[in-house]
């Protein structure tokens, strides 16, 4: 999958972090927004009583790396670059679910986990936001079907 990447772009700051990651093993790039929570996630966390931390989705190099850790590429569960790369975009299009902790993007071949109140630290501060957890490829198709996930439609919407 071929991404055009905008300089200065939020899709550009996540290919540097992961560039940084696979040449030095580590990025020193502070945790950043990747876009605001969007109004699926935001009425459902409203109607079931869910707290979200801030109005902001964020992503860190920690959490980037952990989705590219060894264990995970053993298995051949690492989703490719392409694909976190588009994210921050590509999840509008995706399904939405809700695990009874994290709220999960799936677009049938990865998954990417959303924990809703999340402690980080940002410029030596903690604070509380809602953060790109990992990804992982997506090996059971009926994964989804279970009674423990409940699929966030658009009538979960706010009227």
């Amino acid at each position: 999958m071929s991404i055009d990447i905008e300089a200065g772009s939020i899709e550009e700051l996540i290919a540097i972090v992961l560039t940084d990651i696979r040449v030095k093993g580590f990025s020193t790039q502070q945790p950043f927004i990747i876009g605001t929570i969007e109004e699926r996630m935001l009425s459902f966390a409203r109607n079931n009583g869910i707290t979200l931390a801030c109005e902001n989705l964020y992503m860190s190099a920690k959490q980037l790396q952990h989705s590219m850790r060894l264990s995970k590429s053993q298995k051949d569960l690492v989703v490719e670059d392409s694909e976190l790369i588009a994210f921050p975009q590509a999840r509008y299009a995706m399904e939405l679910y809700y695990d009874g902790e994290c709220f999960i993007y799936t677009n049938g071949l990865s998954k990417f986990i959303i924990h809703p109140n999340y402690e980080i630290k940002i410029s030596r501060d903690k604070r509380k936001v809602v953060n790109f957890i990992t990804a992982t490829k997506s090996k059971d198709k009926k994964e989804f079907n279970g009674k423990r996930y409940i699929k966030i439609e658009a009538d979960h919407l706010i009227k």
